[in-house]
């Protein structure tokens, strides 16, 4: 394993000579034990594969025929049995940058949002000032119990370090776990940022230079399912089996939900292996910046895929169901799938709109995995339509009264009371 040497970090990191030596030395030696050089060379590999995907995702629907997906509804009286062969991954790990800036346009102070996290974020009018996450547990613990089996819950928070792994292991200990008997949380991975040449950025921390590094993405949480923990015999994705679940669920843990989702999600035909919540579309304008769930026919293969804004066409908005009635659903970022999906298949590396990484250097883009793939590599997808007032979302402070208010309608302060948190 080649290690850092002055050589190659005046090559591979940028700026490396605007350090002092004892700065050089301190951030190769980090480098060696965080991401050594052939770890960079991955990283940049994975990069080089991202644009190639975006490149070709963008010409994705040249010589395609469209068509309107498989619609399902939700089938209750099989939900309660389905969901005993299910379990939960909560997705906790986002660094909810949107959400701290307009907080803080808002007039919150840095020091106020010291242990920020989106997922923990206090929702005033609801029990305990409890933040998304807490409802999250209390809810399916309440579930369980009633329904009289357990259901195992994933959460995967930011990479080890972060406030957010920091900030969720401490709430879970607190709580002892929410009185879930079977309850794992695991770090994200995470990848170097690099600048649009290729090379490692770094930022100051206390005068000690640090590479400056991204979450693994929307799906990363999912190919994490994949990895062996260090501190753990088997996957993520085993220890789903040895707790009983043959599904799982996939739920943002930054967004409160009517509990009939979960259920609405478990009775979903075995025959799918993967199954994406949408939202029926009454209009369709230029302007929609919701990623759609489309079917497309190419080269004699078909598939359905969730493409965005910038690669739908007239025909994608032009589309509707045999009744004529509705356009393309909406996708809602909520899935379940089986596991043998993931077991067998990978989430193919892509890369977001150019990103800033520090101030003084060009936007660039940040690349990882997209959860929206899991759609797309399914064997035998389907689309299940919910309301949209099933659930509601934060993404920054004027969304956060519109999960108070769902909180307050499903009767989440009272559920929390009765659970005893």
């Amino acid at each position: 394993m080649a290690g850092w040497t002055d050589k190659l970090s005046k090559q591979h990191i940028c700026a490396y000579n605007q350090l002092n030596e004892s700065q050089k030395q301190k951030l190769l030696s980090y480098l060696d034990i965080t991401f050594p050089f052939d770890i960079y060379q991955q990283h940049k590999a994975l990069r080089y594969r991202a644009f190639s995907n975006e490149k070709n995702s963008k010409k994705l629907l040249e010589g395609a025929n469209q068509f309107y997906p498989e619609i399902i509804h939700p089938d209750m009286e099989t939900s309660k049995k389905n969901l005993s062969r299910c379990g939960i991954l909560l997705t906790a790990g986002g660094e909810g940058e949107r959400l701290r800036l307009s907080l803080e346009k808002l007039g919150w102070n840095k020091e106020s949002l010291k242990d920020f996290t989106k997922v923990t974020f206090p929702l005033h009018g609801l029990h305990d000032h409890f933040g998304t996450l807490q409802i999250n547990l209390v809810m399916i613990r309440s579930i369980a119990k009633k329904m009289g089996f357990d259901i195992p819950v994933i959460i995967t928070t930011g990479p080890e370090g972060s406030t957010t792994e920091r900030v969720i292991q401490n709430l879970i200990k607190k709580h002892h776990g929410f009185g879930l008997k079977n309850l794992l949380v695991i770090a994200q991975k995470e990848r170097l940022h690099l600048t649009r040449e290729d090379q490692i950025a770094w930022y100051l921390k206390k005068d000690i230079p640090m590479p400056v590094t991204h979450p693994d993405e929307t799906g990363g949480p999912l190919m994490r399912l994949k990895d062996r923990m260090s501190h753990m015999e088997m996957t993520p994705l085993e220890w789903f089996t040895k707790s009983g679940a043959e599904k799982i669920l996939v739920l943002q843990a930054t967004a409160l939900y009517n509990p009939d989702i979960l259920f609405a999600m478990a009775s979903a035909d075995n025959k799918y292996d993967c199954v994406g919540l949408g939202i029926l579309r009454e209009t369709f304008t230029s302007d929609d910046p919701y990623g759609t769930y489309v079917g497309i026919e190419k080269m004699g293969e078909t598939s359905v895929i969730i493409i965005e804004q910038n690669i739908r066409n007239m025909q994608t908005m032009q589309l509707k169901n045999p009744q004529g009635t509705t356009y393309l659903p909406y996708n809602t970022g909520l899935y379940i799938f089986k596991k043998e999906l993931l077991e067998k298949k990978s989430l193919p590396d892509f890369a977001t709109p150019p990103k800033e990484i520090l101030p003084n250097l060009e936007r660039t883009p940040k690349v990882g995995y997209a959860a929206t793939d899991l759609i797309s590599i399914a064997h035998n997808p389907a689309i299940m339509v919910v309301p949209l007032n099933w659930f509601a979302v934060i993404k920054q402070a004027d969304d956060l009264n519109k999960v108070v208010q769902l909180g307050k309608t499903y009767g989440f302060d009272k559920l929390c009371m009765e659970e005893g948190f």
